[in-house]
């Protein structure tokens, strides 16, 4: 019987990011789906930080706004990570 894996990218925050799961991936095609999967994750991360610049654009509070600031700067997409379940062995 093959091993299959659900295959996840995992933002910053620990959140799973949107059309970023793969399922029933054998094996044998871990890695090549962690790259295909990592290289979604500078447009992703380029999403995540505009939506946070906007967002504070949008705030009248100059504190709210520095910290939606602050969280846009701390977004790395090299930060992103991908979960493989069950693990490898």
């Amino acid at each position: 019987m093959t091993t299959t894996h659900e295959m996840r990218l995992v933002d910053t925050n620990g959140y799973t990011v949107p059309g970023a799961v793969r399922y029933r991936v054998p094996s044998a095609q871990v890695t090549a789906t962690r790259t295909e999967l990592r290289a979604l994750a500078p447009a992703h991360a380029t999403d995540l930080k505009a939506l946070h610049l906007e967002h504070a654009a949008n705030l009248h509070d100059p504190v709210s706004a520095d910290n939606e600031r602050a969280a846009a700067r701390q977004i790395r997409a090299t930060d992103y990570r991908v979960q493989v379940t069950p693990p490898l062995a």
